[in-house]
């Protein structure tokens, strides 16, 4: 469901609680009484599917923005046919779902198995590689250290199995250093005698550690080294065939969690209080279906005034701090939209109010945070001024049917819950219903459009943050498990120089978070006191008292110019739809 937006100005909102109500100046959000209507409809089957989508087509043309906000959808399980229909989709995809998952944990286990094979023979490599980066720098230490290992590994996994008497370590208590000596020798060192001199030992001794040179290096480049070479590339080409098909699995995966989440019961979701006593559905004993949705569609208004020129500008180009984006915003947009060719320039398309991004917006981003369970990042925000900006962008190039959109912060928003009906009567037949319950006309400035495309941006990331959470690639916080667990333990997962670089960007977003008290908001401070003493007195200033940058003046203007654009908005949706059921004396016109 979407969240509560604060209305005002007083004197709408003032039985709200205080996070919910929109002092003087700050911004407009009102439904005048005029401009709520319930609507209901019936017709034959497909006549309410129709109408619904004529609306939706409609609007645009009208030159409205048009969002679908909420849906869901309730199936009587006397109305036999489209009951199993709706109960065999839906568990046909969570069958499919919970396939799809156990085929990814034995892919994944596979992977790990293969994996684990891979960094066994890697290390060889890495011994390898070490020798052959020796020879060429020419470096006899790292030529020793590479090659004792791997005399290591010839002495405990190849030479022990030799037979008592021969090997190695069964005949150290003849010589207790033989395996000192032995790794002390070199590839040139294959002669008796030689190894004797160098190496200071019996002639025996001797004997028995150039034979066993000989046979290592025979090992080593003959038998190990080959070996180790085609396994390694055997095992590397599974792992990636493993990754891409885990990736794959998961890519397809996707669409089918988002098909199962939107088949939504309408029971799911909260009722308000006495619906479910009000309602004289019998799910038991009568054969319907219930379908919702609600329709959000808005498009700048601005109130026809004598003399008054209408402001029709190209978007100018400001810097993100005067959009109303905080130091660290900016920081974290910078990772963002920097470039190998260039870096962002910090500077974003101007909306008609600016700054945009003010302290109703901000209140109503941690309302939002709270209802999806998301945090709403820099980039969000931004992609959601995005919204209008684009708008206002296709609007002014004049590429977009429809009307033109008025460079204005002032909106008519119109929200439209529709309600579908289907009904199976005893005798066979079947009706259709829709129900507009409540349909209404909202005057609304751009911080509250704002906020509600924000809103639409963190139902978007809930859902994807759900599916990817049934994937194991998000935790419960919404965040990728790799930047989960580097938060947890820094020291394992970043390399020195990350972490310093971790720990720095830490705390200047710790610092930047506060916003300095600036002279215009002590100066506003002092203003709206003022304001509110002369309010005690009886004295209405409701410019003194006026707290942001929009219209205030509730009587004078708001409800005289405002209102009315957003009521003509309004009257036409209300047309259209009862145009379309045939209602007599309905006078359908296009604005």
């Amino acid at each position: 469901m979407p969240i509560k937006y604060p209305e005002g100005p007083p004197p709408a909102g003032e039985d709200l609680p205080e996070e919910l109500r929109l002092k003087p100046g700050e911004g407009i959000n009102l439904v005048a009484f005029s401009q709520e209507e319930t609507l209901d409809f019936g017709g034959p089957v497909g006549k309410c599917t129709g109408v619904y989508y004529g609306i939706s087509f409609q609007l645009p043309k009208w030159g409205f923005q048009v969002f679908k906000v909420d849906e869901g959808i309730f199936v009587s399980p006397v109305f036999r046919d489209y009951y199993n229909l709706t109960i065999a989709q839906k568990g046909d995809l969570e069958a499919r779902i919970k396939e799809g998952l156990r085929s990814i944990s034995t892919a994944i286990s596979d992977l790990e198995l293969v994996t684990h094979d891979l960094r066994k023979y890697k290390e060889f490599m890495d011994y390898f590689k070490e020798i052959e980066e020796g020879k060429r720098e020419k470096k006899p230490e790292k030529i020793k250290k590479g090659d004792q290992t791997l005399k290591s590994i010839f002495i405990d996994q190849v030479d022990v199995h030799t037979g008592e008497g021969i090997a190695l370590k069964l005949i150290a208590s003849r010589w207790p250093t033989i395996i000192a000596d032995f790794m002390q020798l070199t590839d040139e060192d294959i002669e008796p005698k030689k190894i004797k001199e160098k190496l200071k030992v019996s002639e025996a001794e001797g004997v028995v550690l150039a034979t066993k040179n000989k046979l290592y290096q025979e090992w080593r480049d003959k038998l190990f080294r080959p070996t180790v070479e085609e396994r390694y590339r055997s095992l590397f080409g599974s792992v990636e065939a493993r990754k891409t098909s885990v990736r794959e699995y998961k890519e397809n995966l996707k669409p089918t969690i988002v098909r199962f989440k939107l088949i939504t019961d309408a029971l799911s979701k909260p009722l308000g209080p006495g619906d479910a006593r009000k309602s004289f559905f019998r799910p038991d004993a009568q054969a319907y279906s219930i379908d919702s949705m609600t329709l959000w569609a808005w498009k700048p208004i601005v109130p026809s005034e004598k003399y008054k020129v209408t402001r029709e500008l190209p978007l100018d180009k400001i810097h993100a701090s005067k959009v109303g984006f905080r130091k660290n915003e900016i920081f974290l947009l910078h990772k963002e939209f920097d470039k190998p060719e260039g870096k962002w320039d910090e500077m974003v398309a101007a909306l008609p109010q600016e700054p945009s991004i003010d302290k109703v917006v901000r209140r109503i981003i941690s309302r939002i945070e709270g209802e999806h369970s998301v945090k709403i990042s820099a980039s969000d925000i931004f992609n959601a001024r995005k919204i209008l900006v684009d708008q206002f962008k296709v609007s002014y190039k004049g590429t977009k049917e429809g009307q033109v959109w008025f460079f204005s912060p002032y909106y008519a928003l119109i929200e439209i819950p529709l309600i579908r009906v289907v009904m199976r009567m005893p005798g066979g037949a079947e009706i259709e219903g829709l129900s507009v319950k409540n349909l209404k006309g909202m005057t609304q400035t751009q911080n509250i459009i704002i906020a509600r495309c924000i809103e639409l941006i963190a139902r978007d990331r809930e859902m994807h943050n759900y599916v990817n959470q049934l994937l194991g690639e998000y935790g419960m916080a919404g965040k990728r498990v790799e930047e989960l667990v580097k938060a947890e333990y820094p020291e394992i997962y970043l390399k020195e120089d990350e972490q310093k670089k971790w720990e720095q960007e830490k705390k200047k977003l710790e610092k930047w978070k506060k916003v300095p008290i600036t002279i215009k908001d002590v100066i506003k401070k002092i203003r709206v006191g003022i304001g509110k003493i002369f309010k005690t007195l009886g004295w209405e200033l409701v410019f003194l008292r006026a707290e942001g940058p929009y219209e205030f003046a509730f009587y004078d203007r708001i409800s005289k110019f405002y209102l009315a654009e957003t009521g003509a908005y309004f009257r036409a949706v209300k047309d259209f739809l009862k145009a379309q059921f045939g209602v007599p004396g309905v006078e359908l016109k296009y604005i």
